[in-house]
């Protein structure tokens, strides 16, 4: 070899070992980079220079490329990792906003404490049914507690906009990355012929996708150009090639409901919305989902106290003698048409049995002639035909059909409404609290100045009355029509075995025959065309032996009979739900979020785990390791430094070479 390969063989050195240099360099100054990835320098010996002896000349080193330390494997597991966290993170932090709802220390303000304390006052009431400041107290009780049910349904509304913010910030967040990466792709195809990648490009595309999958779980493909395929984990395509496509949040979602949310896919306007899974945009349909559950769970919950609270009021009459008057309102289930409906089709839905209606929503597709009807929460479905009159029954309740359907229009029934009913006190009056019973049996007849005169002569008496569901009520037993209720009445025995019923005016409507103590002796049924309606008061013999002229009178309990105000205090042990009775459900509702919360809390602790771990296995292998890179520092250092001696001491073989010529 001559002088001037061994200066090429140093030479070579010098500008090996500076690449490698500047590739450390670059190391370690965007150590905190987001999105990079370490590069290394490859360094390859050039061919060595063939000679007449065995083995040849070395021609020195050139840097045959500078490579990422990148693995798709772990990327694509740090990226899954990634959007399970941050669809846990989100879920969580959303279940948290509604713990006022549910709170966990006994006697702290909630809805089960304003349920428990308006019951209550029923209880107080029933010790002096006729005092004004105790019926006073229930009205204030009934409005604390549809007030405190204001507030949970204001906190979950609040909530569920705060939601479709995060869904409209989280979609042009994904947008913006989509358009980006599209970008990235062009850039991609724009290298020249033949030349490679700058890594620099990758870097902002691994750190584009990094953050794409904090907003939404994503698959990713590689192409044979170097371009890369992004789609959403149902397949949605976002990015292909230098194309974008964009989603969308619907307000209102495909059904039109208010507050809610719904993902569209702008390219076919196909709805994602239970497609979408991960990231923060995932998290927010998932936590929308429960949010609406509990909502429907409490919407249900508040048509239970007005069913039980109104239909046993309705038993009852105020200090005027009145039955009484409804002292709640709610809202019942109501029906959103599907926004790509052709046919004019207008549904309403009402509830038959609470009992039977299930804490979920129900979609509604007609496909020419019959009605598919889906439980939404179970997945099951029915195909039914609506009667001649347009109406279909399922769920304890009836929906009407008016208008015409088309074949594919579709619609979603909500049992609770859209904000779970507009719970309201309406009863204003503390005269109209029904406390008392509308009759109360008292032996003997009422005198011309009004006061009750007991002549019986029998031992026969009649028990306090109770109530009943209308039904066959056996032989013997005195049924007074309906629609007499609440007037006065009396009971004559004409014989030792037989008795008239009779209005205040001496009219007979109805007759009976005494069947001994412990039988039924006479039933009043409540007004056909009220709350009550199918209900009836009932009176017993109690034990002893009539006679031939006793008579009985059947009088209003107001103002002193507390029967009703007692019934009323035990209502919300009553089954009235399908869960059972309020009670019951109020504790089941905890119960629910508090799992929804404690699954969602071991989900996050889960993901975050994971995550951990597919950072740290990511680090390792793409990440800076600055004890690496200062060592290697060192290293090239002394190789820069060894190939300049060997310039050095080809020059100083030169100037001998040239003094000795």
């Amino acid at each position: 070899m001559s002088l001037n390969g061994i200066l090429q063989v140093g030479l070579s050195g010098v500008l090996a070992s500076e690449n490698a240099l500047q590739t450390v360099s670059n190391n370690i100054a965007n150590e905190n980079t987001p999105g990079y990835v370490s590069e290394v320098a490859n360094l390859a010996t050039n061919p060595s220079q063939p000679t007449t002896f065995p083995g040849g000349l070395g021609e020195g080193v050139q840097t045959a490329s500078i490579s990422r330390n990148f693995s798709k494997f772990a990327q694509t597991q740090f990226m899954n990792a990634t959007s399970m966290a941050a669809a846990s993170s989100g879920e969580v932090n959303t279940l948290q906003q509604l713990s006022s709802l549910f709170p966990v220390t006994s006697g702290q303000s909630g809805l089960s404490s304003a349920i428990s304390n308006f019951y209550a006052a029923f209880q107080t009431l029933s010790t002096n049914p006729s005092s004004i400041p105790d019926r006073q107290s229930v009205l204030s009780q009934a409005q604390s507690l549809t007030a405190q049910y204001q507030n949970s349904i204001n906190t979950i509304a609040s909530v569920k906009n705060g939601l479709v913010q995060q869904m409209q910030q989280s979609v042009g967040t994904i947008n913006a990355l989509s358009s980006q990466l599209a970008k990235i792709n062009q850039s991609i195809l724009a290298t020249p012929s033949g030349s490679s990648i700058p890594n620099s490009l990758l870097d902002s595309q691994a750190a584009a996708l990094d953050q794409l999958s904090k907003q939404i779980g994503i698959n990713t493909i590689t192409t044979s150009d170097g371009t890369l395929i992004v789609t959403t984990k149902s397949g949605a395509t976002l990015v292909d090639g230098s194309q974008s496509m964009k989603l969308a949040v619907q307000a209102g979602g495909q059904f039109q409901q208010p507050g809610q949310g719904g993902i569209v896919y702008q390219p076919t306007g196909q709805n994602l919305t239970a497609k979408i899974a991960g990231g923060a945009l995932g998290g927010a349909l998932s936590a929308q989902a429960r949010v609406n559950q509990i909502q429907l769970q409490l919407g249900l919950l508040a048509q239970g106290i007005v069913a039980v609270t109104n239909s046993q009021q309705a038993k009852g009459v105020d200090l005027n003698g009145n039955f009484g008057a409804p002292i709640f309102s709610v809202q019942g289930p109501e029906v959103f048409p599907a926004d790509t409906n052709q046919g004019n089709a207008l549904i309403t839905a009402s509830v038959t049995d609470l009992s039977s209606v299930p804490p979920t929503t129900f979609t509604l597709e007609y496909n020419g002639s019959q009605w598919n009807v889906i439980n939404d929460a179970n997945g099951t479905s029915q195909t039914l035909t609506a009667s001649s009159g347009g109406t279909l029954q399922f769920g304890g309740m009836t929906v009407q059909v008016s208008g015409t359907a088309a074949a594919g229009d579709s619609f979603l029934l909500d049992p609770a409404g859209a904000t779970a009913g507009a719970f309201q006190t309406v009863m204003t009056d503390p005269n109209q609290i029904a406390a008392a019973f509308p009759y109360v049996a008292s032996p003997g007849t009422v005198s011309s100045s009004g006061g009750l005169v007991n002549k019986n002569i029998g031992t026969e008496s009649l028990s306090s009355g109770t109530v009943v569901s209308t039904g066959n009520y056996g032989s013997g037993v005195a049924v007074v029509p309906s629609g007499i209720a609440p007037q006065s009445l009396s009971l004559t025995f004409t014989s030792a075995t037989q008795y008239n019923i009779l209005t205040s005016g001496g009219v007979v409507i109805a007759s009976g025959s005494w069947g001994g103590p412990g039988s039924t002796a006479v039933v009043i049924p409540y007004p056909s065309n009220g709350l009550a309606s199918g209900s009836a008061m009932s009176f017993s013999w109690d034990g002893g032996q009539p006679v031939a002229g006793d008579s009985f009178t059947f009088s209003s309990g107001a103002p002193g009979d507390n029967a009703n105000a007692v019934t009323m205090a035990q209502v919300s042990d009553q089954a009235v739900l399908q869960n059972g009775s309020i009670n019951q459900t109020i504790a089941d509702l905890s119960s629910t979020y508090g799992n929804f919360t404690q699954v969602a809390k071991q989900s996050q602790s889960a993901a975050n785990a994971v995550l951990s771990q597919a950072t740290t296995a990511l680090s390792n292998i793409s990440g800076v390791n600055l004890n690496e890179e200062a060592a290697q520092v060192v290293n090239y250092t002394q190789a820069y430094q060894a190939a300049s001696a060997i310039i050095q001491t080809t020059n100083t073989l030169f100037q001998s070479l040239l003094q000795a010529v």
